[in-house]
C-alpha cells in the first residue's frame, strides 16, 4: 500500500483481518480528492465500514447491480482501514448471518435470534447449508424484513422470520420421540416452510408478479436448490430427507408419510399462525375479558382465553 493516500499519522499498521460485508454498488466508491485514493463502503451487521484504497483500485470489474457479498483482506491504521481489490473476494458459503447489511433488514433481533437458536446445532453441514440459503443478501434481507403475510398472522415487518422461527422451535420441541438429526431436519425445513414469500410478495403484503402466477412453497424450493445441491455432496441422506420433507409440504396427500415427522411441521405452522391471531385479538382488551374476535383483517375468528388457577 503506497504511503501517498495514508492518513497524516505515524501510527504503525496494527492487525490484519478479513472484513465481510455487503457492497452495494450504487455506493460502492467515490474518489476522494483529500487522499487521492477510493473509498469502499461494505455493510454488516455492525454498521457501515470504508475501506481506503489506491486509485489503481478502481473497481471497474465490481457488480454494477444488486446487492452482492464480499470480503476483503484490510489492515487497520490508526481509525481507518485499508485494503487493495486484489484481495476483495466473493465468498462462495458463510459461517453466519453477520455480513447481511443492517439498513435493509427491518428487523436485526430476529436475525440474531436465528443465529442464536441454530447455535447448538451438531450437525455442520445442516449449519452451512441454512447459512448459504440466508446468507444470499436478496434472500436473507427480504426474510427479515418482510411481514408473514399482508392482514393474517404476523402481520408486521419482520413477522416472516418471527413466524419462521416459531415453527421451526415447535417442530423440535414436540418431536422428542424422533432420533436428533431428524428433528434438526425438520426444524430447518419448519424455518424455511416460508421461503418463497421473499420472491412472491412485496413489503406491504401485496403479491408480486412471480407470487400471482406459483405458490410460494414452489418458489422456496428452487431458492433452496444450490445450497441442496452442495449438501448432497457431503450429506445425501440429509439433503434427500429435505426434499422429501419440502416436496411433502408442497402436496401433502399420504395421511402417514415416509417420515412422519413432516406432520409436525404443518401442525408448527397452524399453531403458530393460531397464537399470533389470538394474541392480536385479546392485545386490546382488558384483562378480565376472555373471549374475543379479530377485529382487523383476515379470516374472521372467536378465541377464548382460559384464566389460570
Amino acid at each position: 500500500m503506497s504511503q501517498s493516500i495514508l492518513p497524516a499519522m505515524q501510527e504503525p499498521l496494527q492487525d490484519t483481518f478479513w472484513l465481510t460485508g455487503c457492497l452495494i454498488a450504487q455506493q460502492a466508491y467515490q474518489v476522494s480528492p483529500l487522499n487521492a485514493g477510493i473509498f469502499l463502503s461494505i455493510e454488516n451487521l455492525s454498521g457501515s465500514h470504508e475501506v481506503l484504497l489506491e486509485l489503481h483500485d478502481h473497481p471497474g470489474n465490481w457488480p454494477t447491480s444488486g446487492l452482492v457479498a464480499v470480503s476483503i483482506r484490510v489492515s487497520r491504521y490508526g481509525n481507518h482501514l485499508l485494503g487493495s481489490s486484489g484481495q476483495l473476494v466473493t465468498p462462495e458459503s458463510f459461517q453466519s448471518l453477520s455480513h447481511l447489511p443492517a439498513s435493509l433488514i427491518a428487523s436485526v433481533d430476529e436475525v440474531m435470534a436465528v443465529e442464536q437458536w441454530l447455535q447448538p446445532c451438531p450437525y455442520t453441514p445442516l449449519k452451512a447449508f441454512v447459512y448459504q440459503v440466508l446468507g444470499q443478501p436478496s434472500v436473507g434481507c427480504r426474510f427479515f424484513s418482510l411481514p408473514a403475510s399482508s392482514n393474517h398472522h404476523h402481520c408486521h415487518k419482520g413477522g416472516l422470520a418471527q413466524h419462521s422461527l416459531e415453527v421451526a422451535k415447535a417442530v423440535y420441541a414436540v418431536s422428542s420421540s424422533f432420533a436428533e438429526h431428524e428433528r434438526w431436519l425438520a426444524a430447518v425445513v419448519g424455518l424455511l416452510h416460508d421461503l418463497g414469500k421473499v420472491s412472491c410478495f412485496h413489503a406491504d403484503g401485496r403479491r408480486t408478479e412471480t407470487g400471482y402466477l406459483i405458490s410460494h412453497e414452489l418458489i422456496g424450493f428452487e431458492l433452496i436448490v444450490p445450497a441442496l445441491t452442495h449438501l448432497d455432496s457431503v450429506w445425501s441422506d440429509g439433503a434427500n430427507a429435505l426434499r422429501y420433507l419440502f416436496g411433502w409440504i408442497l402436496h401433502p396427500r399420504q395421511q402417514r408419510p415416509m417420515m412422519p415427522i413432516a406432520l409436525t411441521i404443518r401442525q408448527a405452522d397452524v399453531m403458530s399462525a393460531a397464537a399470533d391471531n389470538r394474541h392480536r385479538a385479546f392485545s386490546s382488551k382488558p384483562d378480565w375479558q376472555t373471549f374475543a374476535k379479530s377485529d382487523g383483517p383476515g379470516p374472521a375468528s372467536t378465541y377464548w382465553l382460559p384464566r389460570p388457577p
